[in-house]
């Protein structure tokens, strides 16, 4: 092989390198990598659940939410600029937004945050579960 061709590759390999290198994505912030807005029905009382972060997880009671697809309960642990009323069933629009920041401790993240309150009913959520605790999950 000739010594300019080796060269050549040689400077391919290196600049290929140094182009991978350049695109650090702790050297980039905070990302948002997907946003969604739809409307979601908050049961009438809240439930214990368990909210998982940084790798810890917590005993806590939960929001029973269901969004426009669904038709059983599910747990949802917080919503931004939501002055929740317990005895009153909710129909909510919110936003959903993810984020990704490789500096933070938990460097993937989703915020819930209120856009409108479209209607509030007193009454008593049908079919809700006892709990949204998990089997895994060990109260000590």
């Amino acid at each position: 092989m000739k010594p300019t061709k080796l060269l050549g590759i040689l400077m391919a390999f290196l600049c290929s390198i140094a182009i991978v290198g350049c695109d650090d994505d702790e050297n980039q912030g905070r990302k948002i990598t997907d946003y969604k807005e739809y409307t979601l029905t908050i049961a009438s009382r809240m439930l214990p659940g368990v909210v998982t972060s940084c790798g810890n997880s917590t005993l806590t009671n939960v929001y029973a939410v269901k969004n426009e697809s669904q038709s059983e309960w599910q747990p949802l642990g917080y919503i931004t600029k939501f002055d929740y009323e317990q005895g009153y069933e909710y129909q909510i629009r919110i936003s959903k937004t993810s984020y990704l920041d490789y500096r933070m401790g938990e460097p993937a993240w989703t915020e819930y945050e209120l856009l409108e309150v479209l209607s509030k009913e007193r009454k008593d959520s049908e079919d809700l579960p006892e709990d949204f605790i998990p089997d895994w999950f060990e109260n000590e």
